[in-house]
């Protein structure tokens, strides 16, 4: 059976589709289509990724670690060179000994060995900061409180003539004085009273030990010294991360932003794709001598506007790459930086590129600021306060994508003439800039790490690791687990019916996004939500229809002219075109590009004209139509209204418009079939391991929505023809249209445009035939039987609890409810933590009756100034409150404990007379689990009981109601109920919250679990349902 594959692979989700191809591989037959949901591996109120609290923790956990390997290989030295006593007991009285106390009188008499041995300990409890300027920038905020205050610390050494920072703590805690780094006051006015480092530690230690060694030189040996001074003060180095692959040498590491030739390298790519956009808008390239001109400038650091580029080559045309959102082109970064005066100065500029790379690395390679700064004055010959300013430096952070040995082989080739990225790639040796096709083809979709070598981190390379360790992975979180899950999803169809003869994708624009790129996408919406409100307005003030039709009238009415809408024009005759007119038949939505050549129904090729002069355009470009000025329009004024339009839209009005669009491809269905967006381009690298690259065509899905409404598909989940996105099985019905949008078909859309056009026919596909006799109807009836696959969470390695210590004033009761102490910054307090009759609140009765009355009677902002005038005032950072919570107690500390911030599962078992009982097992608890293989025991309970069904989050069950089977997802559960919603329901949270919308979560109790017949069911990745049952 010949078939095709269609996917839609979204950031959470891929849609999928299988069509029968007949003898003329024509699609004839629907075969199967579903939906696949997925965790996008990110956190939905701020878009970060899940790992970054886990690897935060880690970090933690691993400092504490060190930490008690440190203060035992420590406390073994002192006992062997006879500085501690062997005996815990003894070793227990010297606990009572004043260390700092210790720590002066050393410098001056003589200490017993085990009160020096006091003191040595006493040191590496807080053993004081050591920068590592690789992780401490000049500009994070903590950072720089730390050396702020490192720095005042030193002067009040100097100032108090304190030998030591031992001396100078022993005067403050003599006076009851701070002793120990506090941040004092809140948000960005906060900053330490004290801070020692290490070099502070070091001269303390030293001081020590020579005054002493003259009273025990027997004891304190130079090998005591040495092993101990080593224990104290060592730091382990960096463990080096490396960056992903070179695009072209796979072996090669990636070369940081920061190094010149890197930036080099980015300079001329852009000034070679800078096009002079000339009088009838066609596009020419910069002469060598201009480019080089510009170059100079940019590659000084300094940044260089479209304007001053204008200038400087004595021109007064635009450039291609100028937009209302870009008005520069920046320079070089790194020679910004270090050509500073107060660092190299004009001398960074003098130097040969491999000398300035050679400095970069050495700056991104060491950590000690001293090893580096005495580097700088040695090799460099930089003056100390010039080294340091260099050694600080905040260079350009990240990696490109190109590697040392193929910068080596392309920068030189971009530099020596005018050409562009793909041409240099290919005059440097390289067969292609994006083509890596190896013609091996495989029986099933591997990992793909092996696939796309290029695109990954290096991995270990051993055969017992894991498919990620082994080959490495792509850090972006949400492509990496979409990548799993398309592997995962097309091996399953390969299992089922074989590999597919052709693939159609279409790939998420915001799959590849950083989270700044999101949020700025997201900005762009919302603005462009505020603009179609009022375009809503303005249609209910006229009293005219409020469809999708005319609020795009609105949108391109107002391009034609943003700042005067009393001098909005035709684009093509001139003549005004008013509010009224605009919705009359007069006037038009019209294609710039005519969309039987392009197929471009996207809102940068429309605009709004006069009909008799989109008539008279016909099926040509603006260019085309009008640019040899016919009779009744003027090429030159038209050219004149086509400056106010955006960008993107400005240039279809030039003389190669058609050439632009279609780019290298010979026609504009291969355009369609070519999507060359990076990640569109990965799509097509991996899928080629089980199918041909010349049988795949990743789109870039600008007919999807078109055909889609064309053919009714919209009504098959809403009861209108709107793309219904509350229902995860419209992403099914757009990989139906993703595998139906071949060559063929987007030919007969063509025609059918153009017989509308030459029909005078304002809808230009209104007799859009189906792909096949009953398409519509199949796809219905598919839709219909297509059950969501939902990819569960079993995992139980989250998070064990919050990260608050709570005391307990009473242990818990029968109810599991325990009364707690914990502190809570001043800030964070309530009105409620103040009430006077209250039980629970600030636990100290005076700081309570304090507080109160420095709020007053405040709410809201002014209440959290008031706290935090009185936390300035007072010095009062934290106060204690008292509640009554759930906590998790600590078995080797009887007097600490923690809240739960996660349940792992739902347990539902029956009792010894045969009912429903209900046990949740939190997070922790299913990490106490041994062996973790209990975890999915099908049989039992963790509590012994018989199981009936244990329920994850994102599993599924069915119920039975009205005679008729529901499948449904477990959204959440709490101690005494499961919340559900069913399984193709998406976006369930703001509509659950939503008053207006009908759609509510079902929470069911187990006795309602029972009566509904419920029962945990099997989905598999192609949607097909294992259901065992339900068992009373």
């Amino acid at each position: 059976m010949a078939y095709r594959l269609g996917l839609d692979l979204g950031t959470n989700s891929i849609g999928w589709c299988l069509l029968n191809l007949n003898q003329q591989r024509e699609p004839d037959r629907l075969i199967r289509l579903g939906a696949r949901i997925f965790p996008d591996g990110r956190k939905p109120k701020d878009g970060t990724s899940l790992a970054v609290d886990r690897r935060l923790a880690r970090q933690m956990r691993k400092r504490r670690d060190r930490f008690l390997r440190r203060r035992g290989r420590l406390l073994d030295a002192l006992i062997r060179h006879g500085l501690m006593p062997g005996d815990a007991a003894e070793r227990k009285k010297l606990a009572g000994l004043d260390p700092y106390a210790l720590r002066h009188r050393g410098l001056d008499e003589s200490l017993a060995l085990a009160e020096l041995g006091r003191a040595l300990f006493h040191l590496n409890q807080r053993r004081g900061f050591r920068s590592n300027r690789k992780i401490d920038k000049g500009t994070d905020e903590e950072s720089g409180k730390i050396r702020t205050a490192v720095t005042a610390t030193r002067g009040l050494l100097d100032r108090e003539k304190a030998r030591t920072v031992g001396e100078w703590l022993a005067r403050r805690h003599e006076k009851r004085e701070p002793v120990r780094s506090r941040l004092r006051g809140l948000g960005a006015k906060a900053t330490y009273d004290l801070y020692v480092d290490r070099d502070m530690i070091a001269h303390e230690f030293d001081a020590l030990w020579e005054k002493q060694k003259s009273h025990h030189p027997q004891a304190l040996t130079d090998a005591a010294r040495e092993e101990l001074r080593d224990i104290l003060l060592f730091q382990r180095p960096l463990k080096p991360v490396r960056p992903g692959r070179c695009t072209f040498e796979p072996d090669d590491d990636r070369a940081p932003l920061a190094l010149p030739s890197q930036q080099r390298w980015r300079i001329y790519q852009e000034l070679n794709n800078l096009r002079l956009l000339n009088e009838g808008l066609s596009e020419t390239p910069l002469t060598l001598e201009q480019r080089d001109t510009v170059a100079i400038d940019l590659l000084h650091g300094k940044k260089r506007s479209f304007d001053q580029i204008r200038r400087a080559l004595k021109l007064n045309a635009r450039f291609n790459l100028e937009s209302e959102k870009r008005k520069e082109l920046k320079g070089c970064a790194t020679a910004n930086i270090l050509g500073h005066k107060n660092r190299f100065g004009p001398a960074w500029h003098n130097l040969p590129l491999a000398r300035q790379n050679e400095i970069v690395e050495k700056l991104l390679a060491t950590e000690s600021e001293a090893d580096l700064t005495s580097w700088l004055e040695r090799e460099c010959g930089l003056s100390l306060d010039a080294a340091r300013a260099v050694t600080n430096a905040n260079l350009p952070d990240g990696y490109g994508r190109l590697g040392r040995k193929a910068l080596s082989k392309i920068l030189p080739k971009l530099t020596e003439s005018v050409i562009t990225y793909d041409s240099a790639v290919k005059a440097a040796g390289y067969a292609s800039h994006s083509d890596f096709y190896t013609g091996e083809i495989h029986d099933a979709l591997p990992y793909y790490g092996k696939s796309l070598e290029r695109h990954v981190s290096f991995g270990t390379g051993e055969i017992g690791h894991s498919d990620e360790r082994r080959y490495g992975k792509i850090a972006n979180p949400t492509v990496h687990i979409g990548l799993n899950q398309l592997r995962k999803l097309v091996n399953a169809i390969i299992d089922k019916y074989g590999p597919p003869d052709e693939i159609i994708v279409e790939v998420a624009r915001d799959l590849k996004l950083s989270q700044v790129k999101r949020r700025e996408i997201e900005e762009e919406q919302a603005e462009r939500q505020k603009q179609n409100d009022k375009f809503r307005e303005t249609l209910k003030e006229q009293g005219l229809p409020d469809n999708t039709e005319n609020v795009l009238r609105l949108r391109l009415w107002t391009e034609l002219n943003p700042g005067n809408p009393l001098d909005r024009r035709c684009p093509f005759t001139g003549e005004p075109i008013s509010r009224e007119k605009l919705f009359s038949p007069e006037v038009e939505i019209e294609h710039l590009l005519p969309f039987k050549r392009s197929l471009d129904d996207s809102i940068p090729n429309k605009t709004v004209s006069l009909r008799r002069a989109n008539r008279d355009k016909g099926n040509n470009t603006p260019f085309e139509a009008f640019g040899h000025s016919p009779g009744g329009y003027d090429w030159a004024a038209i050219l004149e209204r086509a400056q106010t339009f955006p960008t993107n839209k400005r240039w279809r009005f030039a003389e190669n418009a058609m050439e632009r669009y279609l780019r290298d491809e010979k026609d504009f269905l291969a355009r369609q079939l070519n999507d060359t967006a990076y990640l569109s381009r990965i799509a097509k690298e991996y899928l080629s391991a089980i199918c041909p690259p010349a049988f795949i065509w990743v789109t870039p899905g600008r007919l999807t929505a078109m055909l889609r409404a064309k053919w009714g598909l919209n009504s098959i989940l809403s009861d209108t023809n709107r793309k219904q996105r509350d229902d995860h099985r419209h992403h099914a019905l757009d990989a139906v249209v993703i595998a139906v949008a071949d060559r063929s078909l987007l030919k007969r859309v063509a025609d059918a445009a153009g017989r509308a056009h030459d029909a005078g026919l304002e809808r230009l596909l209104s007799d859009m035939p189906q792909p096949w006799d009953g398409f519509r109807d199949a796809v219905e009836a598919g839709i219909e039987r297509v059950v969501v696959s939902h990819k569960p969470d079993h995992g139980h390695q989250d998070k064990l609890h919050n990260e608050t210590a709570y005391g307990f004033i009473e242990p818990a009761g029968e109810d599991g409810i325990a009364h707690v102490v914990h502190r809570i910054m001043l800030a964070d307090l309530k009105p409620s933590h103040l009430d006077a009759d209250a039980e629970d609140g600030v636990r100290d009765l005076t700081l309570r009756a304090q507080l109160r009355n420095a709020v007053g009677n405040a709410t809201g902002v002014d209440f959290k100034k008031q706290l935090l005038t009185f936390s300035e005032r007072t010095g009062v950072r934290r106060a204690r409150i008292t509640e009554r919570l759930t906590v998790i107690a600590i078995p080797d500390s009887p007097f600490k404990s923690y809240k739960g911030d996660s349940n792992y599962a739902f347990e539902i078992y029956r009792d010894e007379k045969g009912r429903w009982k209900r046990n949740v097992v939190t997070t922790y608890e299913a990490n106490q689990v041994k062996p973790p293989e209990r975890l999915r025991a099908h049989y039992l309970a963790l509590n012994n009981q018989p199981l009936v069904m244990r329920l994850c989050k994102n599993d599924l069950i069915a119920i039975e109601e009205n005679g008729m089977r529901r499948i449904m997802l477990v959204v959440k559960f709490g101690w005494d109920r499961v919340t559900l919603a069913e399984h193709q329901e998406a976006k369930t949270r703001e509509r659950n919250d939503d008053k207006s919308d009908a759609f509510k979560y079902k929470d069911c109790g187990i006795s309602t679990l029972f009566e509904l017949k419920a029962r945990r069911v099997f989905i598999d990745m192609l949607g097909r349902v294992l259901d065992p049952g339900f068992r009373p």
